[in-house]
């Protein structure tokens, strides 16, 4: 699962050079993703996934998106809505699945 905030429309150059780095221990793995920003961070799990295509990972299509301005109290408490949990399992279930289909490839 990676986690990350959206940083000029797209992912923080720390995680992309650690992507990069890393190139073989991600192949035949599944991701899911956790964004937020003031618009959710949907453009950087947008470009998360393109990247992580070109290392041969599986990415899950349930995401949560988190807000600055509704999930967070003054913008650092975290306050989710109700609806996040659900959105968390949802991500999980397939993260879980798509994780154990994988095995078979990577022995």
């Amino acid at each position: 699962m990676f986690v990350t905030p959206e940083y000029n429309h797209g992912i923080p150059g720390a995680l992309k050079n650690a992507i990069d780095f890393l190139f073989a221990e991600w192949n035949n793995k599944a991701a899911g993703f956790v964004s937020y920003d003031g618009v959710s961070g949907a453009r950087a799990v947008e470009q998360l996934r393109l990247n992580l295509a070109e290392v041969q990972m599986a990415t899950v299509r349930n995401q949560v998106l988190l807000s600055m301005y509704s999930d967070f109290e003054n913008f650092s408490v975290f306050k989710p809505g109700p609806t996040k949990e659900q959105s968390v399992n949802d991500m999980l279930d397939q993260l879980i699945a798509w994780g154990g289909a994988l095995m078979t490839i990577r022995k």
